[in-house]
């Protein structure tokens, strides 16, 4: 049995704490949304240790919270400057000059993130450094805004590409195990092989 607990923020991104092994006192927190504390609450209640804090990609409802987490926060550095300069992202969607400071603290590059437990793929498109992380001996694999169950990551915004987001489809995602289940970024889970059957704004991306 593995745990896998969903936040879910007031901007509607998830953040996952997940527990591989229920007998070790281990866990790795996916995303970091701004209203990140019911996780960080529910870790020291369980009195977790943190292996590593995972950036799915650098937009602020998924590392707004990196501030309020206490341990390595790793990303692809390819989205640090999404990561670290949240305020113009935040103009771009309110259309308001927002003062939101510029997280300066520590950001690990995720080539140094040395763990046999969590296989990490990149999968620009969304944004340049959107990455996934599968949990191989649990069947999962946490997808950030790259896939949902009903959708694709827009690639319309600083530094999505159409392009690079058919790439990554047609060789990271077609190349997941079809019983893998997705956690998405956003909305329910779901497995591969559904999302292959059913996601119809995939299937555009998907080369003949």
């Amino acid at each position: 049995m593995n745990t896998i607990n969903t936040f879910t923020s007031f901007t509607t991104s998830n953040c996952y704490v997940v527990q591989p092994d229920p007998q070790i006192d281990i866990c790795y927190v996916i995303d970091l949304p701004p209203d990140v504390e019911p996780a960080i609450e529910y870790i020291k209640d369980r009195n977790l240790s943190v292996g590593g804090y995972l950036l799915t990609h650098g937009h602020y409802d998924h590392a707004l919270g990196a501030p309020k987490v206490d341990g390595n926060i790793y990303l692809n550095m390819d989205d640090e400057f999404l990561a670290r300069n949240p305020q113009e992202q935040l103009s771009q969607f309110t259309n308001e000059e927002l003062l939101i400071e510029e997280y300066k603290g520590p950001l690990l590059n995720i080539e140094t993130f040395d763990n046999e437990v969590i296989k990490v793929y990149k999968n620009p498109g969304h944004t340049k450094g959107s990455i996934s992380y599968e949990f191989v001996e649990i069947g999962v694999v946490f997808t950030g805004d790259f896939v949902f169950s009903q959708g694709i990551g827009r690639t319309d915004l600083f530094s999505g590409s159409y392009e690079e987001m058919k790439d990554s489809v047609n060789n990271v995602f077609l190349s997941f195990d079809k019983g893998l289940e997705v956690f998405p970024g956003h909305g329910d889970s779901d497995t591969v092989s559904n999302i292959l059957n059913y996601n119809d704004y995939l299937k555009e991306f998907i080369d003949d």
